[in-house]
């Protein structure tokens, strides 16, 4: 009887994930939607764009984490497997601890023959990747927006952190490895290249840009009517970056919530009021939650069908 129980929740527990983790994102969407009480503005192209900015987002997102594996692992997965894997990390970290869409992702890596210490140590370099990338635009933009000697400095030190970049990330991995007796140690040949580390580096780069891009939509499309800025687009850049990596690395908060927007609003009071920017990152976060509601429930729907057909055709 246990192992028949057992039996059912190793095949069923991706679903039973899924539908756990929209239990919380519905919360969230609640709590969030109730705080959005200002009239908003709407103007279709500036929606449109934010469409199309979100799109791309996760169209490049899915190919960067394909390419990872296939480049350190030599794991062939389909567009749509590499898809539903950063949507189960996405609605993840709505659920307490932040780790469960990991931990869902690594299931369906394990069904590739890649085992628990592969899946931390590919991870790993997504994350330091990721927040290396968020690092590196963060503070260029400061460099051009603040225009003062120390900023300047900032933006060439993280210039200069590119070469290194690579080199950065071995040594972590391996101090880890070593303060984690119960781990070996990385094999080189499943660590990226210099060249390979710089060309993902750019396309997290991009995946920043993109995301910034989406809050400066929904600023353009729903809080002001005052034309379109280069200078308005970067700092919105930079406010989204920098709070979305503090968010992250708040371990205290489900997807960073309350840090985020906290973060996001200081910055953004430089340039427009306080109430505003408190607004869009309000904003922001349902949006966010919106699309990853209904991204999950897209993914859970499809895997659930797949899922029932197997057990069908046994």
């Amino acid at each position: 009887m246990n192992n028949n129980i057992l039996n059912l929740l190793k095949k069923f527990w991706l679903i039973v994930f899924l539908i756990g983790s929209l239990v919380f994102l519905v919360d969230y969407f609640l709590e969030q939607a109730n705080l959005v009480t200002k009239p908003l503005y709407f103007t279709w192209q500036f929606l449109l764009m934010t469409i199309l900015a979100h799109i791309l987002f996760w169209i490049l997102s899915s190919f960067i984490w394909k390419y990872l594996l296939l480049t350190i692992y030599n794991v062939f997965i389909s567009p749509f497997q590499s898809f539903s894997q950063l949507v189960f990390v996405s609605i993840g970290k709505y659920m307490p601890g932040k780790i469960w869409g990991m931990v869902a992702r690594g299931t369906q890596l394990k069904e590739f023959g890649i085992n628990v210490k592969e899946i931390f140590f590919i991870t790993l370099q997504e994350q330091i990747l990721m927040l290396h990338a968020g690092s590196v635009i963060s503070a260029i933009l400061i460099g051009f927006l603040i225009a003062k000697t120390w900023a300047y400095g900032l933006m060439i030190a993280a210039i200069l952190s590119v070469l290194v970049g690579r080199r950065m990330q071995i040594l972590f991995i391996t101090l880890l490895d070593y303060l984690i007796s119960n781990l070996t140690k990385p094999d080189p040949k499943k660590t990226i290249t210099q060249q390979q580390y710089f060309s993902l580096l750019i396309a997290y780069i991009m995946l920043w840009i993109l995301i910034g891009w989406v809050f400066t939509g929904l600023y353009f499309t729903f809080v002001t009517q005052d034309d379109f800025s280069i200078k308005i687009m970067a700092w919105m850049i930079l406010a989204n970056t920098v709070g979305i990596m503090v968010g992250f690395l708040a371990l205290f908060a489900p997807a960073g919530i309350g840090v985020r927007e906290s973060i996001s609003s200081i910055i953004l009071s430089q340039i427009i009021p306080l109430e505003q920017a408190i607004f869009l990152s309000l904003l922001f976060r349902l949006w966010t939650v919106v699309t990853e509601l209904g991204l999950g429930i897209i993914v859970g729907y499809i895997l659930g069908k797949n899922i029932f057909k197997k057990q069908l055709t046994l």
